[in-house]
This record gives structure tokens, sequence and C-alpha cells, in this order.
């Protein structure tokens, strides 16, 4: 499993309420149709000097990935992506096993 970090921040304020309505309706929806994506999550950072969200998406291979980025479906998604906002940094890693979570 790969993880991929993304910051991102919007091209204006007013894209704020456009922007999380789009990730909740249309972005997570999407990823059932994009099979390399085993988790994605967007996480909005209030104050975040220029950041103003990352995104933690989890996939099952950069190759399986870099397949899905070819698809229709992620040039719709990536057409509407930068209308509202622009990546900064990307990271990409793989996860030091075993890891720890917290079970309930």
């Amino acid at each position: 499993m790969t993880v991929l970090i993304d910051r991102i921040r919007l091209k204006s304020a007013d894209q704020r309420e456009p922007f999380m309505r789009w990730v909740r309706e249309v972005d997570y929806a999407a990823c059932q149709d994009l099979t390399s994506v085993q988790r994605f999550r967007v996480f909005e950072c209030p104050g975040g000097d220029g950041l103003d969200f990352f995104e933690i998406v989890e996939v099952s291979s950069l190759s399986d990935f870099e397949a899905d980025t070819r698809s229709a479906l992620f040039h719709g998604l990536h057409a509407r992506f930068v209308e509202m906002a622009e990546l900064g940094d990307q990271f990409a890693g793989q996860l030091l096993e075993p890891g720890f979570e917290r079970r309930s």
C-alpha cells in the first residue's frame, strides 16, 4: 500500500464551501470507480497559513493509481478541482510496518 499526501490551497476564500461540498458529494463518491484507491480522506486546516486542506490517499500501488489518473473520470475530477484549488507539495511513501492503531 502506498500513501499519498497532498497539500491543497484554495484559489479564493469563497471557494471553501463549494470545495467542501464537492469533496463530500462528488470526489469521495468517485473513489468507488477508481479501483486503485483504497482509502481517501480530506482534512480542513482552518488558519493553516496558506494551507486550506490536505488529503491522504491510500492506493494499492503507484502504478495502479497512475493508470486511474489516465481515466476520463479522473480527468473530470481534476478539471473541477483546478477550478477551485491548487496542489502544493505532494508526498508519497510506504508504511513502516506494523504501525500502531488504537482499537476500542
